[in-house]
């Protein structure tokens, strides 16, 4: 019973996942399995018969760890060396990019944020960061950089050195269209943030 319960938690995380009401990955498929071994385990434990789903549940977690560590592996993007990252899918976006030297861009204008809240990290060492985000997207930013200029949405601020400095965007739109927030240091260079 509880292998066929683990199927049918599969069927309904499957069928979130393709409707996008929730971005999953392998992890979120392991989590659903391990919970309904869980249960089986917990019924199990008054109605015998379920020592067999310990080593299944032992192999689940195992594979939630390594998909888990593999997930949070692939959200951050890190190079060296001058570098355009242009995601084209919502799926594809990383939480974190960082560039250590070089120039990094960061084109975000092939990503659809409607009805989205949406956090991204920006770190670079040495270099210039630049970020292009769409014409409708709400974006709020968080700007530290600790030797050089920052010019976000036309406005200039020299020398910010290592101040924070947030500002709001709503776009031409007007609010609505999603939300971005972007966390952004330079260590030293500069900093550009445009429509």
């Amino acid at each position: 019973m509880t292998f066929s319960l683990i199927f049918l938690a599969l069927g309904v995380v499957a069928v979130l996942d393709l409707l996008d009401v929730f971005s999953v990955g392998a992890a979120g498929y392991f989590a659903a399995a391990l919970a309904t071994i869980g249960l089986g385990l917990l019924v199990g434990t008054w109605f015998g018969r379920a020592r067999w789903l310990i080593a299944l549940g032992l192999v689940t977690a195992a594979a939630l760890g390594v998909a888990t560590v593999a997930e949070s592996y692939d959200r951050v993007r890190g190079v060296d060396g001058n570098v355009t990252w242009a995601p084209t899918d919502y799926r594809d976006l990383a939480t974190r990019y960082e560039n250590n030297f070089g120039d990094a861009v960061l084109d975000l204008r092939g990503i659809d944020f409607d009805k989205k809240d949406t956090q991204i990290t920006v770190a670079i060492n040495l270099g210039k960061a630049t970020v292009v985000v769409p014409p409708n997207v709400d974006v709020t930013t968080v700007a530290d950089v600790n030797a050089g200029d920052a010019t976000i949405f036309g406005q200039h601020s020299g020398g910010l050195d290592g101040r924070l400095r947030e500002s709001t965007d709503v776009g031409p739109d007007g609010p609505g269209g999603g939300t971005l927030r972007l966390y952004i240091h330079v260590n030293a260079g500069n900093l550009e943030v445009t429509r």
